[in-house]
């Protein structure tokens, strides 16, 4: 039986600024994922190769193609030096390549926060309100503060802090005009909720994906909401809670409202959602899909989960190619 090859792809820039910052007191663990995802794959039997896709569109194309690839464990939440993480998946179907994750048109989706937001609802899953704004658009006479801005698209560029969180209207529009100046598209104006902080972890695919342990975050509340400086120093490792202590009733609500979510939008092989849990309203409000979770070893969410539902890293790698090719088998047949 010939030995099949796979292509890890990933952005080295990003990784190694990532990993910089995740890993700033381990250095041990600096290439430790793409490392351990070579060692899990090789061990099922692949013939592993890296690829930064991080390059000139023209030297990507070829790169790809000249492969000879069967599957893609793709890592990459850019490409070609300045397109998202939507691109890799549109330009893998456009050459016939399969490769874990959702379609471009799911990433997409996903990255546009007003669209997420109106699909949600459109399923009858709860999330905060918002309205979307560019210079010269009249606010709402009346405003409930606080709320969060953030910019319509997600980009890994763009995070979150503290300082995104505005009281008032003053405030409110110097924060959505800066934003707006950075991206040159509207910019969203979101009710910020206090409340308890989740990750929702899925994998699987068809009618019964799996849920993963859910995990609560910024216990300490050391600020207002888990941003990207928590996230840098902290990862979802430290400050969290997984399991979340959560009421049966509770986490059985969550869970199906995860599965719905999966299901209805047609993510595949693994996903991830955030939500706040507003205890005022003893109500969950689900605010971010994210279609190609991270898989730093130690600090990102989805292996965080894993590990609590007892699977090492390397088994969740394997996991997750099995999970892939058992959906591409079933979609050619």
């Amino acid at each position: 039986m010939s030995i099949k090859k796979i292509l890890i792809t990933f952005s080295k820039k990003i990784f190694e600024e990532r990993e910089k910052n995740f890993y700033s007191n381990r250095l041990d663990l600096h290439g430790k994922t793409v490392s351990m995802v070579i060692e899990a794959l090789t061990q099922k039997g692949w013939d592993c190769h890296q690829l930064n896709v991080d390059v000139p569109l023209a030297e990507l194309v070829p790169s790809l193609s000249n492969q000879n690839a069967n599957f893609v464990f793709n890592l990459a939440v850019c490409s070609a030096e300045i397109y998202d993480q939507a691109f890799l998946p549109s330009l893998l179907d456009a050459l016939n390549i399969p490769y874990l994750g959702s379609n471009s048109t799911i990433h997409s989706f996903c990255l546009d926060r007003s669209l997420t937001k109106l699909s949600l609802r459109g399923i009858g899953i709860p999330t905060t309100s918002s309205i979307q704004w560019s210079p010269g658009d009249l606010l709402p006479d009346s405003l409930a503060y606080p709320y969060i801005i953030k910019s319509r698209f997600r980009n890994y560029c763009l995070k979150l802090s503290s300082d995104s969180i505005v009281n008032d209207q003053e405030s409110l529009l110097k924060k959505a005009e800066e934003v707006f100046n950075q991206t040159g598209e509207k910019v969203l104006i979101e009710k910020f909720v206090e409340g308890r902080e989740m990750v929702i972890g899925l994998w699987g695919n068809g009618n019964n994906p799996e849920v993963l342990p859910i995990m609560e975050l910024n216990l300490s509340r050391e600020k207002p909401l888990y941003d990207a400086e928590i996230e840098s120093k902290k990862g979802y490792v430290d400050d969290i809670s997984c399991p979340a202590k959560l009421s049966d009733e509770h986490k059985t609500m969550l869970e199906s409202m995860a599965i719905k979510i999966f299901r209805e939008l047609n993510l595949k092989d693994f996903s991830t959602f955030h939500l706040i849990f507003d205890q005022k309203e003893n109500l969950p409000l689900f605010f971010e899909i994210n279609a190609l979770p991270l898989l730093h070893y130690k600090h990102s969410a989805f292996p965080e989960m894993c590990s609590h539902r007892g699977v090492d890293y390397r088994s969740m790698v394997q996991k997750l190619l099995q999970i892939a090719m058992e959906r591409i088998r079933h979609e050619r047949n």
